[in-house]
């Protein structure tokens, strides 16, 4: 928990959208693990509407899941549209390993959750999902770059595909 304040004050003082919305996940998932679902619901409220105005949508869906695991049968109508919205957000993404999580939820909540596969995940080419991936995570182009070992002029066409064709 106090990782997750320091980290919401390092937000506060850069000022910055994207760290903020980390924050708000990191204290959401801190008070859900201490069974504060009321108080981790609006933390992870905040970092999801941060995350869908930064148009980030697979750190959305990821946020998606969290309050549905922490309320689950305690409201199950809603865990269940969370964990459905956040299926389908991965599938769309072709994120098979976050889909079949939030899949895994659903069946847990007794829903029945089949998963479609990744559907138009051909489209992009495997270094396309890779830069996908790490704009997922909110790099620059020049530290997806970096951390492929391409040039920078070489990542920003991709990852502005990327993120056309996934928004």
């Amino acid at each position: 928990m106090q990782v997750a304040h320091q980290l919401a004050d390092l937000a506060a003082r850069l000022r910055c959208d994207l760290v903020s919305a980390r924050a708000e996940r990191a204290l959401g998932r801190a008070l859900a693990a201490t069974g504060d679902g009321q108080g981790a619901r609006a933390h992870l409220e905040a970092a999801l509407a941060t995350f869908n105005r930064l148009e980030m949508a697979f750190e959305a869906g990821r946020v998606r899941v969290l309050p549905a695991e922490a309320v689950g049968d305690a409201d199950r109508e809603s865990a269940v549209a969370e964990a459905r919205s956040a299926c389908a957000t991965f599938e769309r993404l072709g994120a098979a390993r976050e889909a079949d999580r939030a899949a895994a939820l659903l069946r847990s909540l007794g829903v029945k959750a089949a998963r479609g596969g990744s559907i138009g995940v051909d489209v992009l080419t495997r270094r396309e999902r890779e830069v996908l991936v790490l704009v997922g995570e909110g790099l620059s182009n020049r530290q997806i770059a970096e951390r492929l070992f391409l040039s920078r002029k070489r990542v920003e066409p991709m990852s502005t595909t990327c993120c056309r064709s996934w928004a």
